[in-house]
């Protein structure tokens, strides 16, 4: 027959054991560069709005609003190098890089916890006396790619289609 006294120590001992187990927060995984997940910067991942250009005598301004996901963001927050983003022609085509004075600046942006949205803007140097049909050019969106560029100025992720938002905020119907 089992006695009261032996069931406290049963439920004692039993409780115990249960705490004695240490509890583990896991750490954030940190990654050397943007190149470790690459393959996960897609349009799941990262979002873009319809690219905004704004022409100024010699110069532009190319500005894109883009929405990255939890996850790449956690990702890309805790990369030792620096990640950058810039526009690019698209593939084949030079029509863009042929109306420049000088090669643009990479962008960079803070990321930090909270937001998930934040806006590219990229100064553009032109070169004097472009035509009309170079001004219909620049000022197309269909002709640019956005990229997302690791430490050693290459592209690991190209987003085109950049005429098409696929923000969801402008999206609604």
């Amino acid at each position: 027959m089992i006695r009261p006294l032996h069931i406290i120590l049963l439920l004692f001992v039993v409780l115990l054991s249960g705490c004695s187990e240490a509890v583990t927060v896991p750490k954030e995984k940190s990654y050397v560069s943007v190149y470790d997940y690459f393959e996960e910067i897609t349009g799941e991942n990262l979002k873009t709005s319809v690219l905004q250009i704004t022409k100024n005598g010699n110069s532009a301004e190319l500005t894109l609003r883009i929405l990255i996901s939890d996850d790449l963001r956690e990702k890309m927050m805790h990369t030792e190098k620096p990640i950058y983003f810039s526009f690019a022609d698209m593939p084949g085509n030079e029509t863009i890089k042929n109306l420049l004075a000088e090669s643009p600046s990479l962008v960079q942006i803070e990321l930090n916890s909270k937001e998930n949205r934040y806006t590219i803007s990229q100064q553009l140097k032109l070169k004097e006396n472009l035509t009309e049909a170079d001004n219909q050019a620049l000022l197309s969106p269909a002709n640019y790619r956005f990229q997302v560029i690791n430490e050693e100025e290459l592209s690991v992720a190209s987003f085109m289609g950049l005429e098409y938002s696929l923000l969801p905020e402008d999206n609604q119907k």
